[in-house]
């Protein structure tokens, strides 16, 4: 009966709010979970778009250094083969007169070129060329005022892989 009194006694319109307190609070509490849940999602967000990024850095890093040892192996091969091509160049220039042995020997040359050719690289043009000193080096000077700046003689062939100059071409120039 003591039961019966107090809720007699409280208005039936109490009764109804202190639910609707409960829902309202779980509400809020919802909202400010979703809160903390969209506050892990930016940060997780910007974890992943850093981690991205250095990836991304990262593979460009990788495929530089690549192409750079690639270049360094390329010169150090090419070096290397140089004075056995310089040798056949000047073996060509001394047996002129042997057409046998010439053969030969420009056979040689050739495969030389071809070699030289699929791995990119290629024999810089001098010969009546103007005369860059990024690709040649004047050793010798010829007075002859109608081809001034030109390159009259090519003593040493010089070659580049892509836009690097593995040797220069080493010449003589019309002053």
């Amino acid at each position: 009966m003591a039961d019966e009194i107090k809720q007699q006694d409280v208005p039936q319109e109490e009764q109804q709010e202190a639910p609707q307190e409960v829902e309202i609070t779980r509400e809020q509490e919802l909202e400010a979970e979703i809160e903390t849940l969209k506050g892990e999602m930016a940060k997780q967000k910007e974890v992943y778009l850093r981690m991205l990024a250095e990836y991304d850095n990262f593979r460009k890093r990788t495929a530089s250094d690549s192409e750079k040892a690639k270049i360094n192996g390329i010169a150090q091969a090419l070096t290397a083969l140089l004075p056995a091509i310089d040798s056949v160049n000047r073996a060509i220039e001394m047996l002129k007169e042997d057409e046998k042995a010439l053969a030969g020997i420009q056979q040689i040359k050739k495969q030389f070129d071809q070699a030289l050719s699929s791995l990119g690289v290629e024999e810089i043009k001098a010969l009546g060329e103007e005369f860059d000193p990024e690709v040649h080096n004047a050793v010798m000077q010829e007075e002859n005022p109608e081809q001034a700046g030109k390159v009259v003689m090519v003593l040493q062939a010089g070659y580049r892989f892509k836009q690097y100059v593995i040797r220069p071409a080493m010449v003589k120039v019309a002053v």
